[in-house]
C-alpha cells in the first residue's frame, strides 16, 4: 500500500525554523484589502523607514527594542509610557522578528474567518500617493505605510480553528507570536505533513457524544493494525469529548499516510503549498481498492484449482488478502459509526482571486 500511496501524493515538509503569527487587521476592517492586495501593515506612520534606519546607523549594537522605544518617544512625545512599549513592540516584530516564508493569520471581523498565508517580502513602505490612486473600490482602505507582501493560501472558518486558539480572540495587540501554538497552525495547512523529522496526519471525528470505552478500543485497534508491520511508534493525540481533532505523530510517513488515508479518506486539491506539491489521495481509494484485493481473490480461488502444487503459496497470500479486507471493512465500519473524516480546514485561495494594485520591488513571491 505504501507504494501505491506514494504514487499518489507529495507530502506537505513544513521548515522546522518556520514563525507562526497573528496580525490584526483593525478590528477585521482591512481584511478585504490584505486579501485582495496581497498584504499586512501596521499603523504609525510617523514612524517611517528612514527614521528607523536613522537610529540603526548610530547604534553599534543595531536596533533594539530600548531604540524603537526612543524613537517612539521622541515622534510620539505626548503618548504614555505604556503606548510607547506596546507600539514599539508591534513594530520591532513586524520589522524585525517577522521573516519571509514565516505564516500570518488575519482575523475578519468578529473573527468569523481567517486568512492563512506566507509573508513573500520584506518590509516596504508606500506613500500617499499611492493611497490615493483615485481608483473606485468598495472595501476600506488600509492608511498604513510600513507593508510586508503575502501570499495568501486559504481562508478558513472559525469553525475550524482549534479552541486552543481561541483566547487570542480576546485580546488586543495588534501582532502575536503564535510559535508556542505551531501545532494548531499547522493542521490548518494540510491533513498530512512533515516537521522536524517527525510526520502527522489529522482527521476529523463528528460524533456529538464524545467516544465511550468501546469505541475507543476499537479505534486504537484499527490504528494498531495498520502499523503493527513497523517498529515505529504512532502517538495519538485527541480532543474529541466532543465533536474535535484526532492527530497521528510518527517519524514513519507511511504508518501516517495509512492511518490517516484508512480512517479519514484523505482528499486535498492540487496546490502550491509553501513551495511544495501537494495531490490529493482519491476518496474512492478505498473502495476500488477492496473490489480489486476481492476480484484477485476470485482469480487466486482458479488459478488454484488448476494449479495444485502451488497451493501452499496460494493458500498464505489468500490469508494475506483476507486479512486485508477485513482491516479495511472494520476501518469503513469504525469511519461510519464514529462519524470519521478527513481535516482539510477552509478553502484553498486561488491564485486569480488575488489581485496586485501595488508595485514593490521586495515583494517577490515565494
Amino acid at each position: 500500500m505504501d507504494n501505491e500511496l506514494t504514487k499518489q501524493v507529495s507530502v506537505l515538509e513544513i521548515p522546522d525554523d518556520i514563525g507562526y503569527w497573528l496580525l490584526r487587521a483593525d478590528g477585521g476592517k482591512y481584511y478585504d484589502d490584505f486579501f485582495l492586495n496581497n498584504f499586512i501593515a501596521i499603523s504609525d506612520n510617523k514612524i517611517s523607514l528612514e527614521k528607523l534606519r536613522d537610529y540603526q546607523e548610530n547604534s553599534i549594537a543595531g536596533i533594539t527594542l530600548d531604540h524603537y522605544k526612543q524613537v517612539y518617544k521622541d515622534t510620539y512625545s505626548d503618548w504614555s509610557n505604556q503606548q510607547i512599549a506596546h507600539a514599539a513592540s508591534r513594530t520591532e516584530k513586524f520589522c524585525d522578528e517577522m521573516k519571509v516564508g514565516d505564516l500570518v493569520l488575519v482575523p475578519a471581523k468578529r473573527s468569523n474567518s481567517f486568512l492563512l498565508g506566507v509573508i513573500s517580502g520584506e518590509v516596504y513602505e508606500i506613500t500617499d500617493d499611492d493611497l490615493n490612486s483615485g481608483k473606485h473600490i468598495h472595501y476600506a482602505i488600509n492608511p498604513y505605510f510600513k507593508r510586508r507582501k503575502m501570499n495568501w493560501i486559504k481562508e478558513i472558518p472559525r469553525s475550524e480553528i482549534s479552541e486552543k486558539l481561541y483566547w487570542m480572540l480576546s485580546a488586543h495587540q495588534t501582532i502575536f507570536d503564535l510559535q508556542d501554538h505551531k501545532e494548531y497552525i499547522n493542521q490548518l495547512l494540510a491533513p498530512i505533513y512533515i516537521q522536524n523529522g517527525s510526520c502527522h496526519g489529522t482527521v476529523k471525528i463528528s460524533k456529538r457524544e464524545g467516544l465511550n470505552s468501546d469505541e475507543w478500543y476499537d479505534l486504537h485497534s484499527t490504528i494498531k493494525k495498520y502499523t503493527d508491520l513497523t517498529s515505529e511508534e504512532v502517538i495519538v493525540k485527541s480532543n474529541v469529548q466532543s465533536p474535535g481533532l484526532l492527530e497521528f505523530i510518527s517519524n514513519n510517513l507511511a504508518s501516517i499516510m495509512a492511518i490517516t488515508t484508512v480512517l479519514g479518506g484523505v482528499l486535498i486539491g492540487e496546490v502550491n503549498l509553501l513551495g511544495i506539491k501537494v495531490k490529493g489521495i482519491l476518496p474512492y481509494y478505498q473502495s476500488h481498492k477492496k473490489q480489486k484485493i476481492e476480484m484477485e481473490i476470485m482469480e487466486e480461488d482458479k488459478k488454484a484449482k488448476q494449479l495444485e502444487n502451488h497451493k501452499a503459496e496460494f493458500d498464505l497470500h489468500r490469508e494475506k488478502e483476507i486479512w486485508e479486507i477485513k482491516k479495511e471493512t472494520e476501518a469503513e465500519q469504525l469511519r461510519e459509526q464514529l462519524r470519521i473524516s478527513s481535516f482539510d480546514a477552509g478553502k484553498i485561495i486561488a491564485n486569480q482571486m488575488q489581485t496586485d494594485t501595488s508595485e514593490n520591488p521586495n515583494g517577490d513571491e515565494l
